[in-house]
């Protein structure tokens, strides 16, 4: 009789255990019922995805990256109108700006592989800045790439602290913004700090700073 018992307590524990965990599986079950219902859990989403906060905040980033990108295009035409005619500028800032749309592209996809979706108009209010200027000098606009880069940066540095700080560890979340994010901005960063101080050592106390801004440009339109 107490093995009887036993087996009966242990398929019970069980079941509980099993019906807990099958959510999507119930839904199915409801929907399929004379009732009716949704399906709401059967779709891709798990580990720190089940979260609508970090959801909100890589839709906010991937959106920063496409406002970036457009804000990059601007300097980018700037540099190469006939009055500038800066061209390794306009490559720099060319290039980052197909850069940073390309990262937005990937951040979309991976949300649509872990069952998420894209909202283009989410954007946290951030604190008010003065109005962002495109027109800019070599040295001023290198100095807002780099300012524009690290800002990329620290909001990957976030998102890898929401997703490591969560009950839920989701380690394909902060390898992704490690191996995509992460490593690539430090090597951006670094070569904007580094221009950024080349052209301030070239220019500083000339009274005509033009040829060696032409030489400089010369540099990039070839680095690049």
């Amino acid at each position: 009789m107490s093995i009887k018992l036993f087996i009966i307590c242990m398929t019970s524990v069980f079941c509980v255990g099993y019906v807990s965990g099958d959510y999507c599986y119930n839904d199915v079950v409801g929907a399929c019922s004379p009732v009716g219902g949704e399906v709401q859990n059967c779709n891709a989403r798990y580990g720190a995805f089940k979260s609508d906060e970090l959801l909100a905040n890589v839709q906010n980033y991937a959106n920063t990256h496409i406002l970036r990108s457009f804000q990059f295009l601007l300097m980018s035409s700037h540099f190469g109108n006939y009055e500038k005619n800066r061209a390794g500028f306009e490559k720099l800032y060319r290039k980052m700006s197909d850069q940073t749309w390309e990262k937005a592209i990937d951040l979309v996809k991976f949300m649509g592989k872990r069952g998420a979706h894209m909202n283009f108009r989410y954007r946290k209010e951030e604190i008010k800045e003065r109005q962002m200027e495109y027109e800019l000098y070599e040295l001023a606009s290198m100095a807002k790439a780099l300012d524009m880069q690290k800002g990329l940066a620290e909001g990957a540095h976030f998102l890898h602290g929401e997703v490591t700080r969560r009950k839920e560890h989701d380690a394909e979340v902060a390898s992704f913004l490690e191996n995509n994010f992460v490593h690539q901005h430090s090597e951006i960063i670094r070569e904007l700090s580094g221009y950024t101080n080349d052209i301030k050592q070239l220019i500083g106390n000339q009274p005509d700073p033009s040829l060696s801004l032409y030489l400089f440009d010369e540099y990039l339109q070839k680095a690049i």
